[in-house]
């Protein structure tokens, strides 16, 4: 039998430890999901440069932070980058993929994602949020908005899609289909696309390579 200390020793050598840390990484990028979220979500979120916060009570202080809302804001814009990234790899039909753009009543308008589903056939136009927290007029603004893209696209059902969330609350759900809309999370979207990850993979990568690196900058 072989010493039980020099086992110790063995398992606790530097050089071990760090063989099996790159052991770990690379199994992970051998794994497809691994590599399809390291190769296409990491980059958009490692771009992200926040801003120094324009706060007056801050300046007031003497103090300097960095701004969580623009980390938040650019999050926002990146994740939705991503999203049409996974909706373009599906068999589903991304219609957005040379113009994102627009004109509705005299103004332009960017489309967030709009693409006919390789399950049901439907044209959708989804508005990406991934925060539904709005005052009254927001929301009025925000949904009519919603409609009038919807038509000048010649979509089918037009929505929010929360980005961030599995499922919507039923509470959200009824204040917005109430008002004749649907609002979509990642469960629903994984459900028309076929995406080369499932939906806990995809909140595990947020929750330990996204979340982290984020803090990084200042969350």
């Amino acid at each position: 039998m072989p010493n039980s200390s020099i086992v110790c020793q063995l398992r606790n050598c530097p050089l071990l430890v760090a063989l099996r840390i790159v052991w770990g990484y690379i199994i992970d990028k051998l794994t497809p999901t691994m590599n399809y979220l390291n190769e296409t979500l990491l980059p958009l979120i490692e771009g992200i440069k926040p801003r120094q916060s324009e706060s007056y009570t801050l300046a007031a202080l003497g103090l300097e932070r960095q701004s969580s809302q623009s980390i938040l804001i650019a999050f926002g814009e990146r994740i939705e980058q991503f999203w049409n990234k996974v909706i373009s790899d599906s068999q589903s039909t991304n219609l957005i993929e040379d113009n994102n753009l627009i004109e509705v009543n005299g103004k332009m308008r960017q489309i967030d994602h709009n693409f006919v589903s390789e399950v049901d056939g439907v044209n959708y136009y989804l508005e990406s949020k991934c925060n539904l927290n709005f005052d009254s007029e927001k929301v009025k603004a925000s949904n009519k908005k919603i409609n009038e893209v919807k038509t000048a696209l010649g979509a089918e059902e037009g929505a929010y899609f929360v980005p961030v969330v599995r499922n919507i609350p039923q509470k959200e759900l009824t204040k917005y289909n109430n008002k004749g809309l649907n609002v979509y999370g990642v469960n629903w979207l994984l459900n028309q696309v076929n995406a080369p990850f499932t939906e806990n993979e995809y909140f595990n990568f947020l929750e330990t390579t996204i979340a982290p690196l984020l803090e990084s900058k200042g969350l």
